[in-house]
This record gives structure tokens, C-alpha cells and sequence, in this order.
């Protein structure tokens, strides 16, 4: 993949005396310069992401079609979601069941209710004998263990009315916790059951159905490429090697797939910060300054990004420059060997920031 190029405006054919072949000569020229990075890519809808199932099931319908503009909520694909309709009027039958036995007048706290009330009865009538015994053993006219029962009978009265409220506060409690609990399970039933209906999660444009009625889905399956279609960015990859010379803000120019020939200007708009290892690339988003008439979503595309310009600089054909910087220069009569301070650097060119001026002339190395 070719990554980056210069681009001469100017004075460039000045420089074909070193591409002769070996040994040819050049005279440095001053030109203007552009440096761009080329990267691939393709347009892609601003915000788009990609609809998955919640849920293993069939499609059983797919009320929107490619080119439509979904709204939020709006039903996008329906699953069969029939175990999902079962759980749901389960949880529903137990929390009202829940509701029954939590209310204050439900058969399980009427019967505590009155067994609180036969042993609050038994308690009175328990503390009427024992003060009656307490009288009566005080003017010795009943005998201590008389008195001794009464008392025990008492206390264990005491001790089963008590016992009976603990009991009824307790199943109380008990009773809420299973009505919070049914409640929930019956909340989770609706959501699941809620989730076989595939919804749009704003307002956008559809651009690919993935599945179609009858299919078999599981969760985590894609179902859906959704979009805005006001926004089209030009989304590119970009090698390691030129990564750091991309800044936001850039002029990008762009020749789609479909319109050959034709540029279209833009600006880097976003630079993503990870690599991507599925493409071997960093992704680069980038925004027209005029979005194309009638432009599709998906098209494919190449871009030049300027990342470097000067309007005067001195040039010298590549072929008479060696790779570490190295020239032969010949001055009159006279060559030398001279090591060139260099700056932009491409497949042909090469400039020059020190070392030479423009009445020396440089021999093809190679």
C-alpha cells in the first residue's frame, strides 16, 4: 500500500536531467512543496453503530425496511418471544398472590391475627387467677403450690402472647420481602419479554438489514447498520509510519470510488487514539466541507491528507540523494562527497535544507 507522496506545484520538470540514468546530473531548483499522507477508507454514516439481539430466537417479523428513518423506540425486528410471554404471566400470577398474602386482612395474618387474640384472652384470665391466688396464699386460704401454678400459668401466657407477635411482625416482613421479590421477577419478565422487540435507541437511518424474517438469531448477533444520514464522515486508515504527522484540522482531499477523477475537500475532523488490529491501521475521521450530492454510505474512497507545505524549497531528484543522506556533489572541476541536511523525502524527490546551493550539481548515485 503506498502511504504518503509529495506533490510538486511547480518547477518539477527542472529536475528530469538526474532520471536520465546513472552518472546524469541535476541542478537544485526552488519549487513549492506539498506533503500528503494517502490513506484509504470509505464513508460512513456520523453515529453509526451496529443493532444486536438481546435474545436467542427466530425473526418473526421485520417491520422496517433499508432507507428508513427509524424514530426512538420504534420496532426495527420482532423475535419469537413466546418461553418470554410464559415467564411473564407466571410472574405476574405470583405477585399478585404476594399482593394477596402481604395485605393486612390476607388468611395468613387473620389467623395469627386470632390466635393473638384467643392467647391475649388466656393472658387476662391467666393474670385474674394468679392475683386471686397471690390474695388468697397472702391469708394462707390456698396452699404455695396453688399459687406456684397460677403463676407459671400466667408467665406462660405472657410468653405465647409475645411469641405470637414476634411470629406475626416476623411473617409480615416475610410477607414483603416475597411481594418486593415477585414484584421484581415480575419487572424482569416484562423487560426480557420487552427485548424480543428489537428497537431503534434514537432517531436514525437504516442502512443494512443483516437478518430477515425466519432467520435464527442469537444474542449478540448483529442485526442492523443504523446511522445519521445528515452527517457523512470519511473515516480512513492510516499506517504507523505516518500516524504522528495527522492533526486535527488538516485539508484532506478526496476522490470517491464512484466519481473518478473528481476531488472533494475535507478536514480531519477525529483522530482515533488505539490501533486497530483487525485492520492493521489507526482510524482517521474526516468531514467535507460540502458533502457530495447523492453520497451513499459505504463508498469506497482515497484521500491525500496535507500534512506539509512550503512555497519556496530546494529540490533535488531522489535518485541523487543515497539513503543515508549522502550526495556527490561536483563543483567546477572538482567532486566531493557531501552529506545534505534534508527535510521532506519521497520516492523522486527530495529537499534540501542545507549542504548544496543552486550552482552545484549533483550525480545520480543509483
Amino acid at each position: 500500500m503506498k502511504h504518503s507522496l509529495i506533490i510538486f506545484l511547480a518547477g518539477a520538470a527542472l529536475l528530469s536531467s538526474c532520471k536520465s540514468k546513472k552518472g546524469g546530473t541535476a541542478t537544485p531548483v526552488y519549487a513549492p512543496i506539498t506533503e500528503a499522507v494517502f490513506a484509504p477508507g470509505h464513508i460512513e454514516a456520523g453515529g453509526q453503530f451496529t443493532l444486536t439481539a438481546l435474545n436467542d430466537g427466530y425473526i418473526t417479523d421485520v417491520p422496517a425496511k433499508e432507507g428508513d428513518t427509524v424514530t426512538d423506540g420504534q420496532i426495527i425486528f420482532k423475535q419469537d418471544h413466546t418461553t418470554a410471554a410464559i415467564a411473564q404471566r407466571s410472574a405476574t400470577e405470583n405477585l399478585a398472590i404476594a399482593r394477596q398474602n402481604a395485605a393486612d386482612n390476607s388468611a395468613v395474618l387473620n389467623q395469627l391475627e386470632q390466635q393473638l387474640h384467643t392467647a391475649t384472652e388466656k393472658l387476662a384470665n391467666d393474670l385474674s387467677l394468679r392475683d386471686r391466688n397471690a390474695r388468697l396464699y397472702a391469708t394462707r386460704s390456698v396452699a404455695k403450690t396453688d399459687y406456684d401454678n397460677a403463676e407459671l400459668a400466667y408467665q406462660s401466657s405472657l410468653h405465647n402472647v409475645e411469641q405470637i407477635k414476634q411470629n406475626i411482625a416476623a411473617t409480615k416482613l416475610s410477607l414483603q420481602q416475597t411481594l418486593i421479590n415477585s414484584r421484581k421477577e415480575q419487572e424482569t419478565a416484562i423487560a426480557n419479554s420487552s427485548y424480543y422487540d428489537i428497537k431503534s435507541p434514537g432517531n436514525y437511518t437504516v442502512y443494512n438489514l443483516l437478518k430477515k424474517k425466519g432467520d435464527l438469531v442469537r444474542k449478540g448477533d448483529a442485526l442492523a447498520t443504523l446511522g445519521h444520514a445528515g452527517s457523512m464522515l470519511i473515516t480512513l486508515s492510516i499506517d504507523e509510519a505516518s500516524i504522528t504527522k495527522i492533526k486535527t484540522g488538516q485539508t484532506v482531499l478526496t476522490e470517491l470510488n464512484t466519481e473518478k477523477g473528481k476531488t472533494y475537500t475535507g478536514h480531519v475532523s477525529k483522530i482515533y487514539p488505539s490501533f486497530d488490529e483487525k485492520s492493521q491501521a489507526y482510524t482517521v475521521e474526516a468531514t467535507f466541507d460540502t458533502i457530495p450530492p447523492g453520497l451513499m454510505n459505504g463508498t469506497l474512497l482515497q484521500s491525500n491528507i496535507i500534512v506539509a507545505h512550503k512555497d519556496k524549497a530546494m529540490l533535488v531528484p531522489a535518485a541523487c540523494v543515497n539513503p543515508d543522506g549522502r550526495a556527490i556533489v561536483k563543483r567546477g572541476k572538482q567532486t566531493d562527497t557531501i552529506r545534505l541536511k534534508t527535510g521532506i523525502i519521497s520516492t523522486e524527490y527530495v529537499e534540501v535544507l542545507g549542504g548544496i546551493n543552486t550552482d552545484d550539481k549533483l550525480i545520480k548515485a543509483y
